[in-house]
């Protein structure tokens, strides 16, 4: 597993790990949209790296410590790491292109995503762009 893939899979594993395998590979695709759009960087451990964006890599989260002690060998993230595969190789796109998504169990949703248009899959919603 190479590093870029390392971070991924963890923070798919942070993010969407209670989703269905609709809402998993959602996700998975949206890190994959970042990277290829390349706001964020051109590498997946930029995007997922990139401040701000992943709460589960800010040093307050509490689910940054869980995210450390994770085997390589856990079976959500070889589960999740087959999505990003998946996203990678130019599997169907659930999202029809999005880059960001938020939980709907968000009190209020963020100000980027009033009104725009968005496709839900499981607890996200996702957005296609939000220049």
């Amino acid at each position: 597993m190479t590093f870029a893939e390392h971070v991924a899979t963890r923070t798919l594993w942070a993010e969407c790990r209670g989703e269905p395998e609709e809402g998993q590979r959602a996700v998975a695709h949206v890190l994959v949209n970042r990277m290829r759009d390349g706001r964020w960087g051109s590498t997946l451990a930029s995007v997922c790296l990139a401040p701000s964006q992943f709460s589960s890599w800010n040093t307050t989260d509490q689910n940054r410590k869980s995210l450390a002690l994770l085997s390589d060998g856990d079976a959500m993230l070889v589960k999740l790491g087959g999505f990003l595969a998946e996203a990678l190789a130019g599997g169907a796109d659930p999202t029809e292109g999005a880059t960001h998504y938020y939980a709907t169990s968000m009190a209020t949703p963020p100000f980027w995503a009033k009104g725009k248009p968005f496709v839900q899959i499981g607890r996200h919603r996702f957005f296609k762009d939000v220049k």
